[in-house]
Parts: structure tokens; C-alpha cells; sequence
């Protein structure tokens, strides 16, 4: 609010773009300060301090809001000093009027926003780098629904790639009872699962062991190719058992997910695409507007191919920049299904699935599927896709599959949906050496971390980790909590810890790391919002009554109140700068900036002072008013950055 204003005059001054703002050395020169005119003394070709005196000049004119004097120190710094008193008497009124509404555009958003994340494999259970996405994504939509965007999540499931057909393949014929070719009774074959095992965690070993046999078995081999297409060709028992080992472990996934307060519209479904002839009409499009060319000739003949570069020699000999959608043998590439299912996210098919309900979920929201048998959107009175931008959160490895799903809409002539069509690409979540050792990886000192595997088997399962969180939490916990709070403390931790890194950082998980409950971490947010909950709560008890006005403001705010307030009054720029840059680190350091913000102000009102009053002990009334109503409005402005961050606001620990 203040630093916005400030930043906009002298962009508006100086001609420039960016505008960087920092607090002096001394307090005394001002409450913060810019640099700017430094950098332009080259551009310019002039001194510093000539450049600061004019915009001091220009500014004198027509302060800012909220800016009472406008200074300069050499070398040619900037310094604005702030009328305090007036900016809270405007501030903490909006925020206790407004409430959950105190930063939200009041403007709703007729631009659609499709937000895709988790889109994990239905063949084993989720690990915590299967978590960082989902965190990231669920996130995501948060933002955009609190700007006021219509936004749909959805979660893409896979159910027809070879991590399923492994899986399947291994329960039918890696272990006796042994699945026999036209028996249509597959009782023995889920009896395998163990009653005090969770399906997904026994998929998990399953699937190791499996790769691990693969490589000796040829019988094995074999037999997967035939299961491969069992399940292309929907053939009676293989293909309606793999769909329904699909199913069971999605709600396995859907359980670990909404431990962490995580929730879809819509469960898409690739055989669905398949089945729906989404790919048919997707090729006709490529074709009739020239995006696709067939080989004749060279290392991809027979094949249909996008061209983004053509044939190249190379010391590896002849290589094609083109990518291949169809094969020579005429099957599709998962890239050739991801442009299909792109085109149907912004409603360019004609096609559509049917659908039907998967259920309630947790939030107490009807959770969609797609479904053969299902209904027509029409009948269900939802339209699902048609987005007018599409977010898919999907790890860095995937940037290259990603960037030729909107460069053929580009060719196809959909400018502006490629322009639309965004990939949240992060790193990827690898093992530290301890915690590799621990999880009985091999030892590779050379290495900086071990990259998780489900292949191996290696990698920390998601709900172990929500319980160790749990646990660890209970421990730390200088008295008994109650499950429920334990379990929304894990929450806080988990989703913080996840969502703190920057995008282009990897995250070297690391037990004792994740597990910490205090300092930087998502448990701090929580006791802060508890603690201002507590203090308005004593006052209640002690019927201590504070109406707001603004005669209760002091005439001089100490550096801690002033502090609290600058912070409070950044929270819907730091929404809408989220929102734009898709960079939810910048939320977490909000929050905790938010969160020591009051801590210092609850701890050290009167910095200086001896003796620092607890706030419902203070005998003027003014400043018990003042105090008590900044409380709350930090308990608002809190309760509202747990909200975006899908962390419970408790009110008690």
C-alpha cells in the first residue's frame, strides 16, 4: 500500500519499470529508502545526488499517500518517512470492517482458470515429491479463486501407461495363486493383499519387486506385453480389474491428499480420452491446419511429426528435431494425447466426456470423474474445460513435452490459447545421503542427494511422512494436543515446508529438516494465530470492551506497532504478485514475515521500556483499543494467509 504508492511515483518520475526498496541502515533517515537514482547515474550520465534532488523536488508536490517527507543522503538515496498515525487510522478500520473480505478484489473475474496437479500414476501409493506438486497446485488455485477467478482443478490419472500394466501383470503373475487364462473369477488374485495392509503400500513393493524379476524373467515379459493389450482392447477380466486396481488406489490418493486439506473438481481419466476419440478428431485438426507432416523418407518414416527443426547429422550420426505423434506403427505418443487433451481443456473439440460423481469430499464439494457411462455436461448442468487459461503443474522434466503441446496449438493457428496454455514446471524432489541410508538405498557418497525411485522402491511414502510429522509435532508440544490439532499442525508443517522453495530450487529432503516444528516453519503461523485468538479471547472473558476509533490511534506508533501495520497493508500486493507470477514461496515468506512481525510486537510493544505491559493489563484505554484492535486485525490478515495457503486457522493449541 505505501511502498506501492511510493514505487509508482518514482516509476512515473524516472521513466523506469523497477523501482527497489529497502530499509536504511538508521531508522532515523527514514522508515525505507531507494537506490534507484544510483542506477541511473551511468544511463543518465549524471551524479546521484543531482537526480535525487529533482525527484525530491517533483515528489514535495505531491507526496505519495501516506509519505510525510521525502529526504536524500549521499551518494543519492532516497528516503521517505511516513505519516503513521494516519496510515493506521485508515488501515486497521478496512481490515475489520472487510474481515475475510480485506484484500480481495471486489471485481469477480469472467477469465477461466483450469489448474491440473497431482496427476500421479494409480500404481502404488504417493511419495513426498508426488506431494510438493499437489501442494504447489492446490495452492495455485487458491490464489486464483481468491482473485476472483472461475477456477477448476483437476486431476489427470493415467490409467492406460505401463507403470499400470506392470502392476497388474505382477498381481496376476509374479506370486501364485496365478491368474489362468479364461478364468473369469479374480477373488484369489485380490485375496493377495494382505487385511492389515493398505492397497497402495503393498503396490508399492509390489512394483519393485517386479522391475527388480523383470529383467531375469522373459515368461514375465512376455506376459506383460499380453496384459498390455488385454487392457488396449478392454478384453473381460484383465481390463475391468486393472480399471478397478486403478480406482482403489486413486481413492487411496484422494485420502492421502485431502490429509493436507487438498480438493479437485474433476478426476480425468486417460482411457476416457482414449475411449472418447478425443485424439481422432485432435489429428484431423493437425492435419487440415498444416501442423502435421508425414515422413516419407529418413529416421522417422511412416511417422506423422510436428516439425520443429527437421533433420540434423549429428557425431551420433542422422538425428530429427521434428517430435513424432504417430509412430510407424500407428500408435500415439503420450505426447500426441496431451495436445488432444489440451484442446479439450480450452473447449477447441468437439467432443466431450461423460461424467458422473465420484463422491463428497472432505470440503463437503461433489467430486466429478469422467465416466463411459456417465452423463453429458448438458444433463449435469456444469460445463467442465472450455478455460480461458490452463496451468499445468508438472515437475521440470517435463518442460520439453510441455513446450510442444502449446507450440502445436501455435501452428494450429491458436495463438492466443498457446499463449494461455502455462506450465508450472519445479524441480523435482530427491533424497539427502542420511535419508537415503535410512531408507536402505545404496550408498553413493559421490552424490549430493539420491533421487527417489519407484522402480527401486526407494523414496518416503506421503502418508508415512504426514504421520512422522504428526508425531514429531506431539512430541514437541509442551502439553497434550488434541488429534485433531496434531493433525492440523502436521498440515501447516507439511504444506509450508513444500511450498517455501523457490521453483528452480530442488528439494534435498532430509528427515530432520522437515521434521523441525519451529523457527521458519508452517507450526510458527499457527501458534501466532492461536496466540492473537488467545488475547482477544482473555479480553472477552475479562469483559473488556474495544470499539475502534480513531481517536484511540497514539500520536507516535512505536517501531513494533509501526512494523505489524507496514506488513499487514502488503498482503493483497503480495496476493496479486503471486497471482501473476505463479511464485508461491512469496507467500510463505509473507506469512512469516507476518507471523514475527506480531511476535515482536506482542513480545516488545514498548521497545526501550522496561516493563512491557501485556495488552489487556493496560490502564489507557486509547492504547488498549489500539493494541487489542491491531491484534485482531493481524488475526483477520493471518487467518486470511492460512486460508491461501490451505492451512487450518486454529484458534487453539
Amino acid at each position: 500500500m505505501i511502498r506501492e504508492g511510493v514505487a509508482e511515483a518514482l516509476k512515473n518520475i524516472l521513466g523506469v519499470e523497477e523501482v527497489p526498496l529497502n530499509i536504511p541502515p538508521q531508522r532515523e533517515m527514514g522508515d525505507f529508502s531507494s537506490a534507484v537514482c544510483l542506477s541511473l547515474a551511468k544511463v543518465k550520465r549524471r551524479p546521484p545526488m543531482e537526480i535525487a534532488k529533482e525527484v525530491v523536488e517533483q515528489l514535495k508536490a505531491n507526496f505519495p499517500p501516506y509519505i510525510q517527507e521525502a529526504t536524500l543522503t549521499p551518494p543519492g538515496y532516497l528516503n521517505f518517512k511516513v505519516d503513521w498515525p494516519k496510515f493506521a487510522k485508515d488501515l486497521i478500520p478496512e481490515i475489520l470492517e472487510k474481515r475475510d473480505l480485506f484484500g480481495r478484489p471486489i471485481q469477480v473475474e469472467k477469465e477461466k482458470v483450469f489448474v491440473e496437479h497431482t496427476s500421479v500414476n494409480p500404481n502404488k501409493a504417493m511419495h513426498i515429491g508426488h506431494l510438493r506438486n499437489s501442494v504447489l497446485g492446490d495452492t495455485v488455485a487458491r490464489v486464483f479463486q481468491w482473485l476472483g477467478f472461475p477456477t477448476e482443478v483437476c486431476n489427470y490419472i493415467d490409467d492406460t501407461g505401463v507403470q499400470v500394466v506392470d502392476v497388474v501383470t505382477a498381481f496376476l503373475y509374479l506370486d501364485p495363486p496365478f491368474f489362468h487364462e479364461g478364468s473369469a473369477d479374480l477373488r484369489p488374485i485380490w485375496a493377495k493383499v494382505p487385511e492389515n495392509q493398505p492397497l497402495d503400500y503393498f503396490c508399492w513393493d509390489l512394483y519393485a519387486r517386479f522391475e527388480d524379476e523383470l529383467e531375469r524373467n522373459s515368461s514375465l515379459q512376455e506376459k506383460r506385453e499380453e496384459v498390455l493389450h488385454q487392457i488396449e482392447r478392454g478384453e473381460h477380466p484383465v481390463a475391468p480389474f486393472a480399471k478397478e486396481l486403478s480406482k482403489r488406489i486413486v481413492q487411496a490418493h484422494l485420502g492421502t491428499v485431502g490429509e493436507l486439506n487438498i480438493h479437485y473438481v474433476l478426476l480425468n481419466w486417460e482411457s476416457d480420452i482414449i475411449r472418447q476419440g478425443f485424439w481422432q478428431e485432435t489429428l484431423e485438426l493437425l492435419k487440415k491446419r498444416g501442423a502435421l507432416r508425414l515422413e516419407t523418407e529418413g529416421p522417422n518414416e511412416g511417422c506423422w511429426v510436428v516439425p520443429f527443426g527437421g533433420i540434423v547429422e549429428t557425431s551420433d550420426g542422422v538425428k530429427s528435431l521434428d517430435k513424432i505423434l504417430v509412430r510407424s506403427n500407428g500408435s500415439v505418443t503420450y505426447t500426441g494425447k496431451d495436445i488432444a487433451y489440451q484442446l479439450w481443456k480450452f473447449g477447441l473439440l468437439k467432443k466431450d466426456f461423460l461424467y458422473s460423481s465420484w463422491g463428497l469430499q472432505s470440503d463437503g464439494r461433489v467430486l466429478w470423474t469422467t465416466d463411459r457411462d456417465g452423463e453429458t455436461s448438458d444433463l449435469l448442468h456444469h460445463q467442465f474445460g472450455h478455460a480461458n487459461r490452463v496451468i499445468n503443474v508438472i515437475d521440470v522434466r517435463q518442460s520439453y513435452p510441455q513446450k510442444v503441446v502449446s507450440e502445436c496449438l501455435r501452428q494450429m493457428g491458436f495463438e492466443k490459447e498457446a499463449e494461455q496454455s502455462i506450465h508450472l514446471a519445479y524441480e523435482v524432489v530427491n533424497l539427502s545421503l542420511q535419508a537415503a541410508r535410512i531408507l536402505g538405498a545404496e550408498e553413493t557418497e559421490e552424490k549430493r542427494s539420491v533421487a527417489m525411485s519407484g522402480r527401486s522402491g526407494t523414496g518416503v511414502k506421503a502418508m508415512d511422512f504426514i504421520e512422522m510429522v504428526k508425531k514429531k509435532v506431539v512430541e514437541k508440544a509442551d502439553h497434550p494436543l488434541e488429534e485433531n490439532v496434531a493433525s492440523a499442525l502436521a498440515t501447516a508443517a507439511i504444506r509450508y515446508y513444500l511450498l517455501k522453495f523457490t521453483l528452480e530450487s530442488q528439494i534435498i529432503f532430509d528427515f530432520d529438516e522437515a521434521l523441525k516444528t519451529t523457527g521458519d516453519t508452517g507450526v510458527y503461523l499457527e501458534y501466532a494465530h492461536a496466540r492473537a485468538c488467545s488475547i482477544l479471547r482473555k479480553a472477552e472473558e475479562r469483559e473488556i470492551v474495544f470499539h475502534w476509533g480513531k481517536e484511540a490511534v497514539p500520536a507516535r506508533l512505536t517501531e513494533t506497532e509501526r512494523d505489524l501495520a507496514e506488513v499487514l497493508s502488503r498482503f493483497n500486493s503480495v496476493v496479486v504478485r503471486t497471482g501473476k507470477n505463479l511464485r508461491m514461496s512469496q507467500l510463505t515468506e509473507y506469512a512469516f514475515d507476518l507471523a514475527s512481525s506480531f511476535t515482536n510486537f506482542y513480545e516488545n510493544p514498548d521497545p526501550g521500556s522496561d516493563v512491557q505491559t501485556p495488552f489487556i493489563h493496560l490502564q489507557d484505554e486509547n492504547l488498549r483499543t489500539f493494541r487489542l484492535s491491531l491484534v485482531r486485525a493481524f488475526q483477520i490478515v493471518m487467518g486470511n494467509t492460512l486460508g491461501l495457503l490451505g492451512m487450518p486457522k486454529l484458534e487453539r493449541i
